[in-house]
């Protein structure tokens, strides 16, 4: 797989499967977009208005001694195992909940926009919530500790759902652990990113 591009008045051109990426002239720029499906008569002829027969040659004869060096037009040594990587199974062993798509501060430099996204203010429910978790704990495989980070916008914002689902994944811990083969304790570690700037409310709770 080769990509081309240029930038700056720079032919580039990057090998995928090497890693490798060239810096071309303009005539084997135009030469390797055509070299993989056209024949060397047939790329002669589409260019022989632009170049000389000898500067398309040339830059043909680069191209194939790069294909030759393995810099350029590089086999794909995984295309064979694409399948079987997919087919692997999935373990999720964290989760970053965006809980409040909204923040009290709204901050004009912000990379959330205020809080919102360029979209509209809402905040996470209970049930979108707990179906999170849910899809969590069944594809975290044999995984004992499990990751949720509760995200903004501010998600003190939605706190009374934060502790709903702290307090559901409570219960599923002691739930699998009661039904675990293995009998090895299933944690999820639970953290926040905030700016703990709503001071009018107790932010505390136990579990």
């Amino acid at each position: 797989m080769v990509h081309q591009f240029k930038n700056n008045g720079y032919d580039i051109v990057l090998d995928v499967n090497s890693g490798v990426i060239h810096v071309v002239d303009d005539v084997t720029y135009d030469v390797i977009a055509m070299y993989e499906e056209h024949t060397k008569e047939e790329i002669l002829a589409a260019l022989s208005d632009k170049y000389s027969e000898a500067e398309i040659k040339e830059a043909m004869d680069e191209v194939e001694q790069l294909r030759e060096n393995e810099e350029l037009f590089t086999e794909d040594v995984y295309e064979n195992h694409i399948m079987d990587f997919k087919k692997r199974p999935t373990v999720v062993k964290a989760l970053c909940l965006h809980i409040a798509h909204d923040c009290n501060l709204a901050c004009k430099y912000c990379f959330a926009e205020e809080g919102e996204y360029h979209g509209r203010r809402a905040l996470m429910s209970y049930e979108t919530g707990k179906q999170a978790l849910d899809f969590l704990i069944a594809n975290s495989g044999n995984r004992r500790n499990l990751e949720v980070d509760f995200f903004g916008g501010e998600p003190l914002l939605n706190f009374d759902v934060v502790k709903q689902l702290v307090a559901y994944g409570r219960e599923q811990e002691k739930l699998h652990d009661s039904i675990s083969v293995s009998h090895s304790r299933r944690m999820v570690c639970y953290s926040m990113m905030t700016s703990w700037n709503l001071p009018t409310k107790k932010w505390t709770m136990s579990y």
